[in-house]
């Protein structure tokens, strides 16, 4: 695997040491124009030094590790996989679903509705390719669902729920199925009664 320079890496590390934002990031990367090999060693990198300090920070700080220092790594891991094509689609999928989970409902919504409307739209387009894309497309689905219903009322998250409804009768298994259908009652109890034919069990 072609490495990438030190000084490549010790930039980037600076990046996330400081909270850059993810735009920034995008530019460094836009500037940086690495090859594949090298993007995906710069994440293996970034990960290992990061993984360090946390450590560290677990050792001497009782309240634990920065959240915000780990988002800020996250930023960084799914803006180089981004780049990766199948090569690091996998990690960048749990990489964006990681990330998304840990921004807040108030001072990061905007990001957090963002990252997972993003994957939604990249896992439906790898369903019948990538098994694992099924998970990360129907757990998403169901958060942005969720925050949507939460923020924006039933009229904008029902579109949504249709959606995940559709693909749980349409694809999963019988046992899968039920459990999905659970999952969605439970979190729009509205959406089940508008819909009963479907949650009768």
């Amino acid at each position: 695997m072609k490495k990438t320079d030190k000084k490549t890496i010790d930039e980037m590390m600076q990046l996330t040491q400081n909270h850059a934002d993810y735009k920034d990031i995008e530019r460094f990367l836009d500037e940086a124009n690495l090859s594949v090999e090298e993007l995906l060693d710069l994440n293996q990198a970034l990960y290992l030094l990061n993984t360090t300090n946390w450590e560290l920070q677990n050792f001497s700080n009782t309240h634990g590790v920065n959240p915000f220092d780990i988002i800020s790594y996250l930023e960084a891991s799914v803006a180089i996989l981004a780049r990766t094509g199948d090569e690091g689609y996998a990690d960048w999928m749990r990489a964006m679903f990681e990330l998304a989970i840990r921004y807040s409902d108030q001072a990061g919504l905007r990001r957090k509705f963002s990252l997972f409307a993003e994957l939604v739209a990249s896992t439906k387009q790898d369903l019948s390719r990538e098994e694992r894309s099924v998970l990360f497309y129907t757990r998403s689905l169901n958060r942005l669902a969720q925050l949507t219903d939460y923020w924006h009322g039933k009229d904008q998250a029902r579109p949504l729920w249709q959606e995940l409804l559709d693909y749980v009768l349409n694809f999963m298994e019988p046992d899968e199925q039920l459990e999905a259908l659970n999952v969605i009652r439970s979190n729009a109890p509205w959406f089940a009664d508008e819909n009963t034919q479907h949650f009768q069990f």
